[in-house]
């Protein structure tokens, strides 16, 4: 029950959540490569090609940012995180 919980809060977890939660569009610019932070805070959802380092930062998992990118998350994966 409590990853039920869990999982339905990230998706209710608007993108400026997302990026509050993993330090802010600055330190996400840096960490992904990017040159400002204005592109971090123009997005819509978090580009796939950087889902897995956002995801980290956040505390999250890559299927919790881009379940359409990753798939569903078994509850074997998320045991094993």
């Amino acid at each position: 029950m409590t990853n039920y919980v869990g999982m339905c809060d990230t998706i209710a977890m608007d993108i400026k959540g997302i990026i509050r939660q993993a330090g802010g569009p600055s330190r996400v610019a840096k960490a992904t490569g990017l040159r400002s932070h204005a592109t971090v805070i123009g997005w819509r959802r978090v580009p796939a090609e950087h889902a897995r380092t956002v995801a980290r930062m956040a505390g999250l998992t890559p299927h919790d940012l881009r379940p359409d990118v990753f798939g569903p998350e078994t509850t074997h994966e998320r045991g094993a995180a």
